[in-house]
């Protein structure tokens, strides 16, 4: 059996921190593509149906808002997975700058 040490275990938190953060940008692209797509998509067809001779009827407003509130919740959900990945990245740094302090300190340490 292997001895895992508080460095191997820190070592795996690390390796996970870094697997969830790419997933979040992954998924993140995955909300903000269709939000795109979904306001270009109910923008031309505000400016279509708006210029018709017919003019705007109700249905056609109901399907534009429709799109247009879809857009907003993927937009939403692409915020809040946004802001999770900087927290995560924020704690990798945090955890970073540590390693490289405690190497420098091993490294001062074997010096003297």
């Amino acid at each position: 059996m292997a001895n895992v040490t508080l460095t191997d275990n820190a070592y795996d938190i690390v390796e996970r921190i870094d697997q969830q953060k790419r997933r979040l940008k992954v998924a993140i692209m995955g909300f903000f593509l269709p939000a795109l797509l979904c306001s270009a998509m109910s923008g031309y067809i505000y400016l279509v149906y708006s210029h018709q001779k017919g003019g705007l009827s109700d249905t056609k407003i109901a399907a534009i808002a429709l799109l247009a509130f879809m857009c907003i919740i993927l937009l939403g959900i692409a915020v809040k997975k946004l802001i999770k990945f900087s927290k995560l990245n924020n704690k990798l740094n945090r955890i970073e700058a540590l390693e490289e302090t405690i190497y420098k300190e091993v490294l001062k340490f074997q010096a003297d």
